[in-house]
C-alpha cells in the first residue's frame, strides 16, 4: 500500500508538467503575437507619418519652384522627359538615408482629357460641361460598356481640373469631343485639323487658337465657347518625384511620389501661384 501510495504523485506529475507547459507555450504565443501586432501598428504609424512629411517637404519644394518661375508657361521651364526640378539633400530626406539623397521632380500634361465633375465649375461653364460630356457619350456610344469601346475613339476622362482639355496631349476622339460639345458638329472636322496642325508644327498658343477660330468662321458664342473648351497652356500636370539614395550601389530610385497638381497663375505678370495643392499624393516604395 505504501509503495503504491507513492507511486501515484508520479503517475500524475507528467500530465500536469505537459499541462503547464501547454499553458505556457499558449501564453508566449499569445504574448509574441501582440507584441508582433504592436510592432506592425508602430511601424505604420511612423511610416504614415513619414510619408506624409516627405510629402509635404516635396510639395513645398515644388511651390518655390513655382514661385521661382516668371512665366505661366510651364513647358517651356522643363528639361527632358519634363524635369522641372533636381534637388541634392546632403542630409537626406527619408528616415533611412544615412547619407545625401537626390529629389528629381517630374511634370507631364495631365489636362488631355474632358472633366466629367463639374460640381467645381463657374455656373455659365456647366452647360458646357455638360454638353462635351454628352458629346463624348455620342463619340463612343451611348450606354456602351466601356470595355467594349474602340482605343480609337475612347475618349479620356478626368475628375479634377479646368474645364478646357489641352491641345498637347488630347487624342484625337477626345479633343473632337471638346470641339463638338462646344461648336456642333458642323465645323468639328475642320477644327480639329486645323488644332493639330498648330501640334505638328509645335505653335500652340492662344493667339494661334484664336486664329483658328477665325479661320472657322465661328460666331460670337461659338468662339467663346470653344476658347473655353480647348487650352494651349495646360494648368493640370502630373506631378511625379523620385528619390534616390547615392548610399545604394550603383544608385536607384528608393521610393516615389505621384499626384496631379492644379497650378493657376494670379496678379500681374503671369507670375505663378503657390496655390498648387497635390491631389491623389500616393508614396510608392521602390527599394
Amino acid at each position: 500500500m505504501t509503495t503504491r501510495s507513492r507511486q501515484l504523485p508520479r503517475a500524475f506529475a507528467l500530465p500536469i508538467v505537459l499541462m503547464v507547459s501547454l499553458a505556457l507555450a499558449v501564453l508566449i504565443t499569445v504574448l509574441l503575437e501582440r507584441f508582433a501586432g504592436q510592432t506592425r501598428s508602430v511601424a505604420a504609424i511612423t511610416r504614415s507619418y513619414e510619408a506624409h512629411h516627405v510629402g509635404k517637404g516635396i510639395h513645398q519644394l515644388f511651390e518655390a519652384w513655382l514661385r521661382a518661375s516668371a512665366s505661366n508657361k510651364i513647358a517651356t521651364k522643363l528639361g527632358e522627359n519634363g524635369l522641372a526640378l533636381t534637388a541634392r539633400l546632403s542630409e537626406g530626406l527619408t528616415a533611412n538615408a544615412n547619407g545625401q539623397e537626390t529629389l528629381r521632380l517630374y511634370l507631364d500634361d495631365a489636362q488631355g482629357s474632358i472633366l466629367t465633375e463639374v460640381g467645381s465649375l463657374a455656373a455659365e461653364d456647366v452647360a458646357l460641361a455638360e454638353s462635351i460630356i454628352l458629346a463624348a457619350r455620342d463619340i463612343e456610344g451611348s450606354g456602351a460598356d466601356p470595355r467594349s469601346i474602340n482605343p480609337e475613339t475612347a475618349v479620356a476622362k478626368r475628375t479634377l481640373g479646368p474645364l478646357a482639355v489641352s491641345i498637347k496631349s488630347a487624342s484625337p476622339a477626345t479633343l473632337r469631343a471638346a470641339i463638338v460639345g462646344a461648336c456642333g458638329t458642323s465645323k468639328a472636322d475642320q477644327l480639329v485639323a486645323e488644332l493639330f496642325r498648330l501640334r505638328d508644327e509645335n505653335n500652340m498658343s492662344t493667339t494661334a487658337i484664336s486664329e483658328v477660330a477665325n479661320k472657322a468662321e465661328l460666331n460670337g458664342d461659338e468662339r467663346a465657347r470653344f476658347l473655353k473648351a480647348v487650352s494651349a497652356e495646360p494648368n493640370l500636370w502630373n506631378v511625379t518625384a523620385e528619390i534616390s539614395s547615392e548610399q545604394l550601389i550603383n544608385g536607384g530610385v528608393i521610393l516615389r511620389y505621384k499626384g496631379q497638381a492644379n497650378i493657376l497663375s494670379t496678379g500681374g505678370g503671369g507670375t505663378l501661384s503657390a496655390r498648387s495643392v497635390i491631389r491623389n499624393w500616393i508614396r510608392e516604395d521602390v527599394r
